[in-house]
């Protein structure tokens, strides 16, 4: 795959599509389901007959040999189990597979979420790193101000030096900026089983993807997740192979079945053959009572582990469900008023300054105030963006795919 350049936009979508191709625990959970079903195959087979050859009436003295023998027995047998228990092996060897699905489908949601808050905090960094120059831009028109200023005897040679320190100050945050953009990087690239020094290019705008998750629509949400969340549906998988081995264990009561015949020779010809029937005796019924009681045990285990799990799911839907809502309402905040009175505060703060109404200080302050305010405006997205995605891994599904949320409400 062709690794994008600095300049180029990096899609969120084309990284989950790279992970789930090349995430190495994504793979080894899909080798996983393999083998489960490779083993399901397996338990419908019957066990491979025998052959016995017994060479009878050899008689004694010297030279010892075989050809002397009186008769040749070919013994073939087969093992039969009880009817019945072969399919209910196989039943659970399936919903096992099933379980082992269920699994792999949330270790891809889990690395799917992982990725999301990685590329969020980078595109973060991304945007912090964008604001910091435009801020340095601001800061040297100050600087020029503050120069104009002082050879006119309108200000004091501290403000240049004030000027100087804040760029300094903004230059060191922005070392500091880059280390974290490369590391969230390199988190990026080992998520996609790159080199972690691999070129990652511009993320996207992620302020551009928006949606209103309503009262409503949050209880519905909660009823997918109990359908389809795939911890969920792998407890209730293993819930069913374990019923079904409770059935298998109540064929132990009843005998599995050896038949076999003996074609026998006798000075080179097959003159005769016998006939065999053999059954086991299951006489031990206190031992069987016990491993059906073993198995019921296990899977009532299995039913209240369900049913907290439940509860838990439709908990983490509805935290994750406020959270957004909480969320989108605080970025509108800052998109409708602090931002323009950040931005408008600072303005009136350059044109006072220039003409002598204020000292530089008070610039200098609505300044930071503004940096501060762009910087926590994109914070306040990104934890947006992360509950959107905590929410669809408790789901198990991501929003815009279960399409219950109408087109105008995602921007």
């Amino acid at each position: 795959m062709q690794l994008a350049t600095a300049s180029e936009t990096t899609t969120l979508s084309s990284l989950i599509d790279e992970a789930k191709k090349n995430n190495p625990e994504i793979l080894a959970y899909q080798k996983r389901v393999k083998a489960k079903e490779a083993r399901a195959n397996i338990e419908g087979i019957l066990d491979d007959p025998q052959l016995k050859v017994e060479i009878e009436d050899i008689p004694g003295g010297r030279p010892f040999n075989l050809g002397d023998s009186m008769q040749t027995r070919y013994t073939f047998s087969q093992t039969l189990p009880f009817p019945g228990k072969l399919s209910l092996k196989q039943k659970a060897a399936a919903k096992e597979v099933l379980m082992a699905e269920s699994e792999a489908k949330n270790k891809k949601l889990e690395i799917v979420t992982m990725l999301k808050e990685a590329y969020f905090d980078y595109a973060f960094l991304v945007e912090s790193i964008k604001i910091a120059h435009e801020i340095k831009g601001i800061i040297s028109q100050m600087a020029d101000i503050a120069g104009i200023r002082y050879a006119t005897n309108l200000a004091s040679q501290q403000d240049v030096i004030k000027a100087q320190v804040e760029l300094t100050v903004l230059n060191n945050e922005l070392i500091t900026l880059e280390a974290e953009k490369d590391v969230i990087a390199a988190k990026i690239n080992s998520l996609l089983s790159r080199d972690t020094a691999a070129p990652l290019g511009e993320p996207e705008d992620i302020k551009a993807y928006r949606v209103k998750v309503t009262q409503g629509l949050s209880l519905e949400l909660q009823k997918i997740a109990l359908e389809k969340s795939p911890t969920l549906k792998a407890m209730e998988y293993d819930i069913q192979a374990r019923e079904a081995e409770i059935e298998l264990n109540k064929k132990s009561y009843y005998p599995d079945f050896m038949i076999g015949v003996a074609p026998i020779q006798r000075d080179g010809r097959f003159d005769t053959y016998d006939l065999m029937f053999s059954v086991n005796l299951p006489i031990w019924w206190g031992k069987y009572d016990n491993q059906v009681s073993e198995a019921r045990a296990n899977a009532e285990i299995l039913r209240t582990s369900l049913k907290a799990e439940q509860n838990i799911k439709t908990f983490d839907v509805r935290e994750a469900s406020v959270k957004v809502e909480a969320a989108d309402r605080v970025r509108t905040v800052y998109e409708t008023t602090l931002l323009p009175q950040a931005d408008f505060s600072f303005q009136s703060a350059k044109a006072d300054y220039q003409t002598g109404k204020v000292d530089f200080l008070t610039m200098l302050e609505s300044e930071r105030a503004l940096r501060k305010t762009k910087i926590e405006y994109i914070k306040s997205v990104v934890e947006y963006r992360k509950d959107v995605a905590l929410l669809e891994k408790a789901v198990g599904e991501e929003l815009e795919a279960m399409r219950l949320i109408p087109n105008n409400k995602i921007k």
